[in-house]
């Protein structure tokens, strides 16, 4: 229900909810690769982020993140933290991208930050193992994404913003 063009904050804050205990459910579906904690925890962030915006997309990616991380015992210790922070940019940037320039440009966007993220585990895997690792974190992000669009498309007309 919306007044005056606004989205009442208890429907912002229930929809953020469920989107991230959707996250908590995705943090169960693991991918492949040498780091467990690589899963279907970012496709309702990312939908979150192409359907409501920058706000929501930013909270369900970073909530999304530390879920998976205790899900995994924080395999990559403090660094999960820069981490969530960095997949609250991707899901801001997700949001902000498919207002102005549409879906394509904002999922890219969205994959880019999440698989430039790498970055961030260099000190707990090294050179070699961030670049081993590097072609599983960029698959994650295509089928979350991948995962994410496809529901937006599928929800766009359906769902009040």
């Amino acid at each position: 229900m919306r007044i005056k063009g606004k989205t009442p904050r208890s429907y912002q804050l229930t929809r953020i909810s469920a989107l991230s205990a959707l996250s908590v459910v995705g943090s169960f579906i693991h991918l492949p690769g040498p780091v467990q904690s690589v899963a279907f925890d970012s496709a309702p962030g990312f939908f979150a982020a192409l359907m409501f915006g920058p706000f929501d997309g930013a909270a369900v990616c970073g909530f999304g993140h530390v879920a998976t991380s205790i899900v995994n015992d924080f395999p990559l210790g403090i660094l999960h933290i820069p981490i969530a922070l960095g997949l609250a940019l991707a899901g801001a940037a997700m949001g902000s991208f498919n207002r102005r320039f549409g879906l394509l440009p904002a999922v890219g966007i969205g994959v880019f930050i999440n698989t430039v993220l790498i970055v961030v585990a260099i000190p707990a895997l090294g050179w070699q193992g961030t670049l081993s690792f590097l072609p599983f974190l960029a698959l994650a992000a295509c089928l979350n994404a991948l995962v994410a669009s496809g529901a937006y498309r599928s929800l766009k007309d359906r769902i009040p913003v």
